[in-house]
C-alpha cells in the first residue's frame, strides 16, 4: 500500500492515531521538497529562456 492511500487509515469514526498521522505525512512530503529544491533552478531558466522574443 502506498504513502497516500495509507494516510486516512489512521483516522478511524472512534480513533485518530495522530502521531502516525503526521509522520506518514512528513515522510511523503520530504521527498518532493527535495527534488523541488534540486530542481528548481532548470525550471525557471526553462521558463525565463521561453519567454525570451528574438
Amino acid at each position: 500500500m502506498t504513502l497516500t492511500k495509507a494516510i486516512p487509515g489512521f483516522v478511524t469514526s472512534y480513533h485518530e492515531q495522530w502521531q502516525y498521522l503526521f509522520a506518514t505525512s512528513l515522510v511523503a512530503i520530504v521527498p518532493v521538497v527535495v527534488l523541488f529544491v534540486f530542481v528548481e533552478r532548470h525550471l525557471v531558466a526553462g521558463l525565463t529562456a521561453g519567454g525570451v522574443r528574438g
